[in-house]
């Protein structure tokens, strides 16, 4: 008797009554999202130190002038263990003393990157790209660099893409690196805990027979301890011949692992930590066929959606100059200007969108209006925006973040707590207002409204389920389910029922 008593002050009660929600709701839901101001870029900086060890003084001049007149921050330069300390315990650090003295003449950072083996440590290999034999040496060497540098250089990477054979011959071994990460992170801070130092310096790779996938390189360093032996992690998010998030499903694309990677740094507890690009870069010659022109409009954007990302620490292009003159070797083609110093088009666009230090990209600046304003916990994005069909065909805009994802349709932006965009996407719906008090609109072809709490999740209630509804009942904690011809959805204080096609009776908890 009491449910039916209940049913019918429901039933009574729903009509003319609008689930959807009150007048502010609904305005929200029809108008265009309001823009944020736009953030600044992250710093940017250049690679191609290692190139100038070898020049003369004319030509060393001459970079720097343009890394100031294009406004970069840093340069990333090799201090390679073979070729300061080609003998055991015999140093020749004039060399790279002459690059980093004239950098910091000129205002400008080095990113020290500590790399490759001298004969005297693989048995009188000259194949310099092999890991070393001891993790204790490499340490004690990076140490010396933390001593000798201290004052002068600020930060210093281990290593450079040791998941990749080339450089970490006989292959990748995350074990071993780690080892190595933790010797020098020891070494370093005792000789100038200012230092920062990056770990990693991942490409973002695949599993091949020389190669190990980036993220999966990174679980196991840190499932061997490597969290604590370093400030940040550094990548080198390569996506050519296209932008960094133009594959934005594809796991082996580099936006999705990065993600990745700053996924199993916030399980480890690192989600505080940065993730340096310290190679990103486009070249203009090789195959795929390249050009001058697509490399500045890749390198920019890639920069911009970098800065989007809320881990995003320092990003460094390869590299300020091309290594050899009309070569089809695309690995010599990477520079911002050529041989002779003469600009590519990414040299204008750079040193323009370095002088605005604004990421003034409007879609962006859309998605952060509508993240300012979600009523759960939505955290920092962890993708850039990207582009993507619903399973109905409906095109969407889509940010991920760490609690959640905004996600546009024309110039309208609402968050949606990640249980509910994971029930979304599977359901093929796109919200089309946002969410209030636990509730959030989506389209269907008949009303329908997802709920979620942390503690009930994500679940939909549609048609008759959802005009029955009333917040005295609580949150849905089932989606809806049948139980022999009748449709039943549990809330928290209440159980909703449907027998075929009739009425919505609710049963009180």
């Amino acid at each position: 008797m009491v449910a039916v008593l209940v049913a019918l002050i429901v039933l009574t009660t729903a009509c003319g009554t609008d689930p959807a929600g009150d007048t502010a709701t609904s305005t929200e839901s029809t108008r265009p999202t309001p823009v944020a101001a736009a953030p600044e870029l992250v710093p940017i900086g250049v690679n191609g130190g290692s190139m100038l060890i070898v020049e003369d003084d004319t030509v060393l001049e001459r970079s720097m002038s343009a890394m100031n007149d294009l406004g970069v921050r840093s340069l990333r330069l090799d201090i390679a263990w073979p070729f300061v300390e080609p003998v055991e315990g015999v140093f020749n650090w004039a060399p790279v003393d002459r690059v980093v003295d004239a950098a910091r003449a000129h205002g400008i950072d080095v990113v020290g990157v500590i790399d490759y083996t001298p004969r005297w440590q693989i048995g009188g290999s000259t194949q310099f790209t092999r890991r070393p034999a001891s993790a204790t040496a490499f340490g004690r060497f990076a140490g010396d660099v933390a001593e000798h540098y201290s004052g002068r250089v600020s930060t210093l990477e281990i290593w450079n893409e040791p998941n990749g054979g080339y450089f970490f011959r006989p292959g990748p071994d995350p074990v071993f690196y780690t080892s190595m990460l933790k010797a020098a992170y020891r070494q370093i801070k005792a000789a100038d805990p200012r230092i920062t130092v990056l770990g990693g310096s991942v490409a973002t790779a695949v599993d091949t027979s020389t190669t190990m996938n980036g993220r999966t390189f990174v679980e196991k360093m840190y499932a061997a301890g490597a969290g604590r032996y370093m400030d940040a992690l550094s990548v080198h998010p390569y996506s050519y011949p296209t932008s960094y998030s133009t594959d934005p499903l594809d796991p082996d694309g580099a936006m999705r692992m990065v993600a990745g990677m700053y996924s199993v740094m916030q399980a480890h507890g690192d989600g505080d930590k940065k993730i340096w690009a310290t190679e990103v870069g486009f070249p203009t010659s090789g195959t795929p066929i390249s050009d001058a022109a697509t490399q500045a409009a890749i390198i920019t954007e890639s920069i911009r959606e970098w800065s989007q990302l809320s881990f995003a620490g320092p990003i460094l292009v390869q590299e300020l100059r091309d290594r050899k003159d009309d070569s089809s070797d695309r690995e010599d083609t990477f520079g911002i200007m050529r041989v002779d110093f003469s600009a590519k088009p990414l040299y204008t666009s750079l040193k323009s969108l370095i002088a605005g230090n604004r990421n003034d990209d409007v879609v962006y600046q859309r998605v952060l209006g509508a993240s300012s304003r979600a009523q759960f916990p939505i955290g920092g994005p962890v993708t850039p925006w990207y582009r993507q069909s619903s399973p109905r065909g409906t095109q969407q805009i889509r940010q991920e973040f760490t609690g959640g994802a905004v996600t546009c349709w024309m110039d309208r932006c609402f968050a949606s707590p990640t249980a509910v965009v994971t029930a979304m996407d599977r359901a093929g719906s796109t919200p089309t207002g946002p969410m209030v008090d636990g509730r959030q609109p989506v389209d269907d072809l008949v009303p329908t409204e997802y709920f979620w709490s942390p503690q009930t999740g994500a679940h939909p209630l549609s048609g008759e389920m959802l005009d029955a509804w009333r917040p005295q009942f609580g949150l849905p904690m089932t989606d809806e389910f049948r139980d022999g011809d009748t449709t039943v959805v549990r809330c928290q204080f209440a159980t909703l029922r449907r027998p075929g096609r009739g009425s919505v009776t609710v049963d009180p908890v």
